[in-house]
């Protein structure tokens, strides 16, 4: 499976950008813009924007640490202590069923690159006015269609990558990127 190290302080940044832009909303309207912004990021720069592990769910793809670091927001607890202590920059209320996940700082600007400015933009100009149903619908691409019935749901960013119609040579450059990050764990 193709995937990447997640930068954990560019998520946390990424996701406050968007909500500063956006204002209050809820966790799958944020999940979803993130998800098209990495979408965008792969198929133009060749890498992901934050390289958070997304999951296939029934209604779309959701970025794994974040969500954790979400639900520590909203409950005030978490098993996971760094989910737990990142989340004092969030605030998460219910109205009804729907957690409402508001940013309780400003992204740190240097934790974002221009190139992820400019596709978290694009996201939110392309997916802010769609409702919930439109982001399913649009976010239930053949990525999400493989992943949908493997046992873990793990989305490959080099199927995320090729929903979004990247090159043949962008796929190759992205699968080379992959391998030197995970070679840089070691």
């Amino acid at each position: 499976m193709l995937n990447f190290i997640t930068d954990k302080d560019k998520a946390i940044h990424a996701a406050l950008y968007v909500l500063q832009r956006t204002g209050p909303a809820d966790f799958h309207k944020v999940f979803k813009t993130l998800y098209f912004a990495e979408q965008y990021h792969l198929k133009n720069f060749g890498r992901p924007l934050t390289g958070d592990s997304y999951h296939a769910m029934k209604y779309g793809p959701v970025p794994s640490f974040l969500y954790d670091v979400f639900k520590a927001a909203e409950k005030q607890e978490s098993p996971f202590q760094e989910a737990l202590s990142r989340s004092v920059v969030f605030n998460v209320v219910r109205d009804g069923n729907k957690p409402i996940v508001t940013g309780l700082l400003a992204p740190d600007m240097d934790e974002l690159s221009e190139s992820d400015i400019e596709v978290l933009n694009l996201s939110i100009e392309e997916n802010s006015a769609l409702d919930f149903v439109a982001l399913v619908d649009k976010s239930h691409d053949s990525a999400w269609n493989k992943a949908e019935n493997k046992e873990d749901g793990e989305m490959s960013y080099f199927d995320i990558a090729e929903a979004a119609g990247t090159s043949k040579d962008m796929l190759s450059y992205i699968c080379l990127q992959a391998e030197n990050s995970s070679s840089r764990m070691i």
